[in-house]
């Protein structure tokens, strides 16, 4: 019988900022969860009204805070470089820090609280248990606000009646790139002077562009290289695995003691690597030998 495949991971659940977002939502709510719960549990010892209470508290919340965002900080560079993460990968990720933080708890709840009458099996069970509501319920609230609002964000160009543009009006005689998805159906206008890059997520790309002054990005299910052939002749050229970049949006090549990096014009757009495989290419572009650069001057 042949094994169903998992759904492809959205990549949005590991961008910096809906981390940071789930992981602050998440401890303000498991702070509130776990003081409202204790006045009703007979093993719970949570709280900061109780001097005696407080500094166990207090380190409990620091502690599990710490490993929550050393466990993502790992989650997020394994990502990148070893793990090719899913949902189930995910969920098992977040599984183990629930259940480790519930350990955690049912120790504490052990060696200096003393909880009689209760096994340790009863203990560390119960512990896990209130670890999974007072922290899975968030986590599921938030993942599931994080993809809906990327599926809504993929669906504004992915949508065959309509076409994503960068909201200016586009003149005679304007570079404008146009780009396709897979079955070749156009799904995003936008002026060469406004698009700063494009990065290959999966099977999609999201295109980084300027609309209203802002940092606007967009998901087509399109491959990378597809993008790279069809604009081999335009200043859009290929830097890395994952990125292809507007040349004429680039402030600074700058070569580091790991290679090359370009800074754009724009504040807030983080510097983006070059590759060895492209490097030398980039930099014959910037140098002024490429002989792509030359042959469109002299048009």
């Amino acid at each position: 019988m042949k094994k169903r495949k998992i759904e492809n991971f959205s990549p949005c659940l590991l961008e910096v900022g809906n981390i940071i977002t789930n992981l602050a939502f998440s401890i303000l709510y498991a702070l509130v969860f776990l003081v409202i719960y204790s006045p009703y549990s007979a093993t719970a010892w949570f709280g900061v009204a109780k001097s005696d209470r407080f500094l166990l508290t207090t380190t409990f919340v620091l502690v599990s805070v710490i490993f929550l965002v050393i466990s993502r900080t790992i989650m997020f560079f394994l990502s990148k470089k070893y793990i090719k993460m899913n949902y189930l990968r995910y969920a098992i990720w977040l599984l183990i820090e629930i259940i480790l933080i519930g350990v955690f708890h049912a120790i504490l709840s052990m060696v200096y609280v003393k909880i009689p009458d209760y096994s340790i099996s009863f203990i560390v069970t119960k512990s896990i248990m209130i670890t999974l509501l007072a922290l899975g319920v968030p986590y599921v609230v938030t993942a599931m606000w994080v993809t809906i609002k990327d599926m809504r964000n993929t669906l504004l160009v992915t949508d065959s009646k309509s076409i994503a543009t960068d909201g200016e009006a586009i003149a005679q005689n304007i570079d404008i790139i146009n780009i396709a998805d897979n079955k070749g159906v156009l799904k995003l206008s936008v002026k060469l002077d406004n698009l700063y890059f494009i990065k290959a997520e999966d099977n999609y790309t999201i295109v980084y562009y300027k609309k209203n002054s802002m940092i606007n990005r967009y998901m087509i299910r399109c491959k990378i290289q597809t993008i790279e052939d069809t604009f081999a002749d335009t200043p859009l050229m290929r830097c890395h695995r994952t990125y292809i970049v507007n040349t004429k949006k680039i402030k600074v090549l700058r070569h580091e003691s790991d290679g090359f990096y370009v800074d754009f014009d724009f504040e807030g757009i983080d510097p983006i690597p070059v590759s060895k495989t492209y490097s030398e290419a980039v930099v014959k572009r910037f140098s002024g030998t490429d002989s792509t650069k030359k042959n469109k001057n002299e048009k």
